[in-house]
């Protein structure tokens, strides 16, 4: 009696990511998934721009926090009128001043971090543009903008499934590998999917024929309805890269 033997998928690259899934076609290649974006911010004959939501952020808790906060705040200035108390009175002071970094962080999460960390495909240079935003932990402080800048010939897909709270789901990552080999340097997120691992695929197709001079490529899915959230988009990219990112080489 014989039996068939079964082989689980292995991943292309290495090292393996942990929360590997999938490998998908490379970039060169013929795409067999119908293509398909969920938001598209602009497209040319030059360059393609893909807004990459962030969900890491309770923006709606942002506000319920300052109306707590503030709350409190008014509760500890009445209550250290009414106590007179020199020990209570110092202590209100104090604390009012840490919930009032607090509330002064919340507010510049809400109204001027980015939702949207987008990339830009330049076809004409072949180059993966990929913004990046870090926020100090100190209110205070002003915010990092990085471009990482790839050579799209170096990108390969992989789709990842992240069981972390608040990011849990499906992820297309973009591996970063050494010129002419599966040896990953860098990986970072492409887009992510709550449940839908197929839009990965299909995202992955668009972007690959669009770097393929592909131009027979449909609408998005929610075409008019990107920015209908956000109180803001993403800061002005750095002179010099929002140049390069949008012209001929």
């Amino acid at each position: 009696m014989s039996f068939m033997s079964f082989e689980y998928p292995k991943p292309r690259l290495h090292p393996k990511h942990n929360n590997w899934c999938e490998d998908l076609p490379e970039n060169h290649e013929p795409q067999l998934v119908p293509p398909q974006l969920r938001w598209l911010t602009e497209r040319n004959d030059i360059y393609l721009e893909v807004p990459r939501y962030r969900t890491e952020v309770m923006w709606g808790g942002m506000i319920f926090l300052v109306v707590i906060f503030t709350f409190i705040i008014f509760f500890l200035a009445f209550y250290s009128i009414a106590i007179a108390h020199y020990f209570f009175v110092i202590t209100a002071f104090l604390t009012s001043i840490v919930i009032l970094c607090l509330v002064f962080f919340a507010l510049k999460t809400y109204f001027i971090e980015p939702r949207s960390l987008p990339i830009r495909l330049n076809r004409k240079r072949q180059k993966l543009y990929v913004y990046n935003y870090k926020q100090p932990w100190q209110p205070w402080r002003k915010a990092i903008i990085r471009i990482s800048v790839y050579n799209w010939a170096d990108i390969h897909g992989e789709v990842h499934f992240e069981s972390t709270p608040g990011i849990r789901g499906y992820h297309l990552y973009g591996a970063l590998c050494e010129p002419g080999t599966h040896q990953v340097v860098e990986r970072f997120v492409l887009a992510k999917e709550w449940g839908e691992r197929e839009q990965l695929n299909q995202i992955w197709s668009y972007l690959c024929m669009y770097m393929q001079h592909d131009d027979e490529l449909p609408p998005p899915r929610n075409a008019g309805t990107a920015d209908f959230w956000q109180p803001r988009k993403a800061d002005a990219w750095p002179e010099a890269m929002e140049r390069e990112s949008t012209s001929t080489p």
